[in-house]
């Protein structure tokens, strides 16, 4: 009866480290995207790391967003990423949104930033000519 107890608790204990925020690779991420001085709404921002998983998130009505590294896990691989931002993304409809943002910076996007341990905070003020 003693094992069974031991592997739940170890289970448990398993299941806990694995939970979101255990990963140590990752850096949390969040921001702000504006177009020509205007929060961005129902953006999708992609940090897409040099190897490995690239995380993504939305902007919401005020241009606000979160990255997510996983369906669990929130973040973002720490190092340099990629950035893109695109408005052309599918609708529930089926049909896909407008793009509002030039190419320099979603597919030509030279955009580049660092991931660091902890809390990192970046906003994004893209210009539409």
């Amino acid at each position: 009866m003693k094992a069974p107890i031991a592997l739940i608790v170890l289970a448990t204990i398993a299941l806990v480290g694995c939970g979101p925020g255990a990963n140590s690779d990752l850096g949390e991420v969040k921001g702000l995207v504006k177009l020509d001085g205007s929060p961005l709404p129902n953006a999708q921002v992609q940090f897409q790391p040099t190897q490995g998983r690239p995380s993504y998130g939305l902007t919401d009505a005020n241009g606000v967003f979160e990255l997510q590294y996983t369906g669990t896990a929130a973040g973002a691989l720490i190092g340099s990423h990629r950035v893109l931002v695109s408005t052309a993304i599918s609708q529930e409809n089926g049909q896909t949104a407008p793009e509002l943002v030039p190419a320099k910076y979603n597919s030509k996007s030279d955009l580049q930033k660092e991931v660091q341990p902890g809390v990192n905070e970046y906003e994004f003020d893209l210009v539409s000519r």
